[in-house]
């Protein structure tokens, strides 16, 4: 399968539709999925059951676009926060806490602008927030939940080299 990476257009145009994005969150993975409030009034009052915190609007939103990004396709941190005027950072903040992984929100297929793999589960991957690279201990840490990442987007074609930068097949 070829790998794609879903741009601005692409995740503008399905915020515009937020009929379609709630009509289809649940649908996108045909795979047994956790429960994704639909409606607005249940949205209001769920606990995201990682943080124990009600999931704001902002997730909610960032959720519903990250749930139309198809198997074999990736986006960026950034394309999302351009679609949601917002920054990166906030982007990676949702989901970092995504309590809806893998199905119906598939935030693994996210990554870093520059298509290094970027982070996943809280972790992010070689280099430290300020860019600088971890040492090999710290590294050991994170390799489980990288290679989690990394064998979910492989199992969709999306491969990355040995320095966890995309390849585009």
């Amino acid at each position: 399968m070829m790998c794609s990476i879903a741009d601005n257009n692409y995740t503008s145009e399905l915020l515009n539709d937020t009929e379609n994005v709630l009509a289809n969150s649940m649908i996108i993975n045909s795979s047994p999925s956790i429960y994704f409030p639909l409606t607005e009034n249940d949205r209001k009052s769920f606990k995201n059951l990682k943080t124990g915190r009600i999931i704001t609007e902002f997730q909610f939103k960032v959720y519903d676009l990250c749930s139309q990004i198809p198997e074999g396709y990736v986006s960026t941190y950034k394309s999302l926060a351009t679609a949601l005027s917002s920054s990166p950072r906030a982007v990676g903040n949702a989901l970092r806490v995504n309590p809806f992984a893998p199905s119906p929100i598939p935030c693994h297929r996210v990554i870093a602008s520059n298509f290094f793999i970027g982070g996943f589960d809280g972790e992010w991957f070689g280099r430290d927030k300020k860019g600088k690279v971890c040492d090999q201990d710290d590294n050991k840490n994170k390799n489980e939940k990288i290679n989690s990442k990394l064998e979910r987007l492989a199992k969709e074609g999306v491969f990355f080299d040995n320095e966890e930068n995309m390849k585009i097949i």
